[in-house]
């Protein structure tokens, strides 16, 4: 019993070839041979990069910032309430108060 569903291998090779115009590897039809690939996406990709990452020129920083830790801060203090910070901490600074905590505690190797 033939399954009409699904068309013969004849039929489907006579539709490949049928429009040149729909064949990826034909050069004729609507694009020239002459005409270079252009990837939009990767050029649309770069754009919103330059614009999100900026101007990466190095620059030498105007000022060294003091640190909001000072160095009589202990863990307690800083972190044994559910109070808010009252300015933001720098997360290198608070890295590496919590790694000089943990290293005074033995926990840390």
């Amino acid at each position: 019993m033939e399954n009409s569903t699904f068309p013969s291998q004849r039929s489907i090779s006579s539709i490949s070839t049928s429009n040149p115009a729909l064949d990826p590897h034909s050069n004729s039809g609507t694009t020239s041979s002459t005409s270079e690939f252009v990837n939009h996406g990767l050029l649309l990709w770069n754009q919103t990069r330059q614009q999100w990452c900026g101007n990466k020129t190095p620059q030498k920083r105007a000022s060294v910032r003091e640190p909001k830790l000072s160095s009589d801060t202990s863990y307690e203090t800083l972190l044994g309430t559910n109070k808010l910070f009252p300015q933001p901490i720098p997360l290198p600074e608070m890295v590496d108060f919590l790694v000089d905590v943990w290293e005074q505690e033995g926990l840390y190797d």
